[in-house]
């Protein structure tokens, strides 16, 4: 089971808008079980499956209509002392977790739990504000690193841009994160519009689900290109699919 934590210590980053996407696409067309679990106070992920997926599955049923599975992966709200305690206990139900934390990182529970991951990955932007967040919050991941090395254990982080736009500002950015030792996916979420209307039901590589979105086929190679680079950068390899 690869454990893929998404964080950075900036609000309003993109961090539940990339974990929606990946494990949509991940379990639903590229075969994986996933389980994401909402550690965030916010309960993004958890509203949205509440909100508004779970009424919608609900009159299927009724109407005799649902195409099970009704969701694609599981999800869970799970408190941060907690994580790591229910992981043991569904370690052998899944190929990969992905853990949506609150974006604060001075406290032990998100320590605990940013340090047990296999691969961190941080939604990053071109604001000021979002430069300053991640220029400390590099500096914990990079200890983190550290002191995994020591240990021998698998850990990675890699920054994703969660709204490219080809902006100056996102160049200077990126040249900005490669200074710090910050290593980078090269593909990314560029056309944010489509990605607001997020639902826990589908995937963006649903062609049904992209036409009532109004999203266009480049998002389909954007998400494919993504789910593939992380797919070979955390070494989620064919054998932990299903």
């Amino acid at each position: 089971m690869k454990i893929i934590c998404v964080a950075n210590q900036k609000g309003g980053i993109g961090k539940s808008t990339l974990i929606t996407v990946l494990a949509g696409a991940l379990s639903a067309d590229y075969g994986y079980r996933v389980l994401v679990v909402d550690a965030d106070s916010q309960q993004t992920l958890a509203g949205v499956r509440l909100t508004n997926d779970q009424p919608s599955v609900d009159l299927e049923r009724e109407a005799g209509t649902l195409a099970e599975p009704a969701f694609p992966y599981a999800l869970e709200s799970v408190g941060m002392g907690q994580v790591y305690d229910r992981l043991d206990e569904v370690s052998d139900d899944y190929d990969v977790v992905f853990i949506d934390v609150p974006g604060r990182s001075d406290d032990t529970a998100m320590i605990d739990v940013l340090s047990g991951a296999n691969v961190v990955l941080v939604p990053v932007g071109a604001s000021d504000a979002e430069r300053l967040a991640t220029i400390s919050f590099m500096q914990l991941l990079q200890e983190i690193s550290r002191l995994s090395r020591e240990q021998g254990l698998d850990f990675q982080f890699f920054g994703v841009h969660s709204h490219r736009t080809n902006l100056k500002e996102e160049k200077d950015m990126d040249e900005f994160t490669d200074a710090l030792g910050l290593p980078r996916l090269q593909a990314s979420l560029r056309q944010l519009g489509c990605y607001k209307r997020l639902s826990t039901r589908y995937s963006y590589l649903n062609p049904a689900y992209r036409r009532a979105v109004g999203a266009d086929a480049s998002v389909e190679a954007e998400v494919r290109a993504l789910c593939d680079e992380l797919i070979a950068r955390a070494q989620l390899t064919s054998e932990l699919i299903s």
